[in-house]
């Protein structure tokens, strides 16, 4: 009964939401249709750019932790044996695939759930046992890892890839103040119709 009530409940507000966007939607409407010179300058004004450039740079630093963990690269290693040797004692023989089936929720087929879980605890089995090794190599011979570790600590910076999207896009402005008109009239018929479901909806 909860759970009915509150489904209505979000369907209501939801459409509520939708009907006060429709009105929007009439105002800009007309305005697109009477008034596009005005609809251009609130749109300028709203239209300021904001770059993200500054955070990507801050976000675009490598942080290096080696000095830090090869000092205090016995407690770690240690830590790390203690969290797979864990993880393979769990699910190498405390984990209950029945008792996880009946807690997942039923989306998909059961044969399909069984495969996942076995497919699941074989790849944490097999985590488990190469941070194991691991774990033993940064505990009593750290040094061993550090050329495979200069080849994985290689920086790809995501400078190029977020250049192209720190770039403002006003086609879509450029294409509606051209078609002021047409693109107002529908506008205006798509919040009319969408005012009128939502309207009947709620009452």
């Amino acid at each position: 009964m909860h759970t009915d009530l509150s489904v209505i409940l979000l369907w209501r507000v939801l459409a509520i939401f939708l009907l006060v966007g429709a009105l929007l939607g009439v105002a800009l409407g007309l305005l697109l249709i009477f008034k596009p010179r005005l609809l251009e300058r609130i749109n300028r004004v709203a239209n300021r750019w904001v770059s993200t450039r500054h955070i990507n740079q801050w976000l675009d630093r490598s942080i290096s932790i080696e000095r830090w963990f090869y000092r205090y690269h016995r407690p770690m290693g240690i830590a790390i044996i203690l969290g797979s040797g864990y993880n393979l004692v769990y699910f190498g023989l405390l984990f209950d695939k029945a008792s996880a089936l009946q807690q997942l929720p039923r989306y998909l087929p059961a044969s399909l759930m069984d495969g996942l879980l076995d497919a699941l605890a074989l790849v944490m089995m097999l985590g488990a046992a190469l941070a194991l090794l691991a774990g033993f190599f940064i505990w009593l011979r750290p040094s061993l890892l550090r050329g495979m570790e200069k080849g994985a600590n290689q920086w790809v910076s995501s400078r190029s890839a977020t250049k192209v999207l720190d770039v403002p896009h006003g086609q879509v402005d450029l294409f509606i103040a051209d078609h002021a008109q047409s693109a107002g009239w529908l506008l205006l018929l798509g919040s009319i119709y969408l005012f009128f479901v939502m309207f009947r909806f709620l009452v």
